[in-house]
């Protein structure tokens, strides 16, 4: 049993160098800012309960006695904001809000950002009047390009079938097909709420082998890869594993091992990586 784990260890590290350098040669994401990219704004809004563009009416810095726990090269401010558009929120808001946050300094201590200005923040409702910030810097300057990326991202995720957070693999099952070349895959993934979620792979001699994402127990035969920048290939390209763990594999030949593996690197290798701009919170 060792041996046979180890062998399949040797699969998943071999087949996955090329799954890393083939993502590599994927496009950029698209960005909102030099700071913020689609996985940036997706990991704001989809924590956020509330989300609203307002323009800044007065700044106040903290002073070191209320500012404790302050990442270096940040200073903590006191936030005075108009409400110009909600663009979630369970009830309304007030006209004014303020909010807490850590913006960055320049080596002299200056801070980086516009004093007054439209941002849209991201946040959870706190007493009349106050929001907190879902982390300590989730502001990002207002863009008609940002408002439109930030409503997609909420529009697609309130859906009934809106595609659930994915927080590891389960299993796999692998099918040959009659014809050498031929053959099936199915990955399942543990989702959120306990929704079914699946990796489908498709190979038939003469044909491009082809894959797609299942989010329910129905599989569409004729469904396609999730398109870039959307919530689907966000919950996929940015929590699925880079490497299929071993522990996948269990119960399968060698060979139907390997073809999995293969399988799950041309997955990860369409969905072309998760690339972020900020450090996660």
């Amino acid at each position: 049993m060792l041996q046979r784990f180890a062998t399949l260890g040797m699969i998943c590290a071999s087949l996955a160098v090329s799954a890393s350098s083939g993502a590599a040669q994927h496009a950029p994401d698209q960005q909102v800012s030099q700071l913020y990219r689609y996985a940036d704004v997706a990991d704001l809004a989809l924590a956020s309960t509330v989300v609203a563009q307002v323009k800044i009416k007065k700044m106040s810095r903290m002073s070191a006695k209320l500012a404790t726990g302050v990442a270096a090269g940040r200073a903590r401010h006191l936030i005075s904001a108009d409400v110009l558009a909600l663009i979630r929120a369970p009830d309304a808001l007030a006209k004014r809000v303020s909010y807490i946050i850590d913006l960055p300094t320049d080596s002299r201590g200056r801070v980086l950002t516009s004093k007054k200005g439209e941002v849209v923040v991201f946040a959870l409702p706190g007493r009349p009047g106050e929001l907190r910030l879902v982390t300590p810097d989730a502001q990002i300057g207002y863009s008609p390009e940002l408002g439109g990326m930030v409503r997609a991202i909420l529009t697609e995720a309130a859906r009934p079938d809106a595609p659930p957070k994915v927080t590891g693999i389960v299993s796999a099952f692998y099918a040959p097909g009659n014809l050498t070349g031929e053959g099936e895959t199915q990955i399942f993934l543990q989702a959120e709420g306990n929704r079914q979620v699946s990796l489908n792979v498709r190979r038939r001699v003469g044909e491009p082998p082809r894959w797609f994402a299942a989010i329910s127990d129905t599989v569409d035969e004729n469904a396609l890869p999730p398109r870039r920048n959307t919530v689907l290939w966000y919950r996929l390209a940015c929590f699925l594993p880079r490497d299929l763990p071993v522990e996948t594999l269990t119960g399968l030949d060698e060979q139907s091992a390997s073809a999995v593996v293969a399988d799950y690197r041309m997955v990860i290798e369409g969905l072309g990586g998760c690339q972020r701009a900020r450090p996660r919170a």
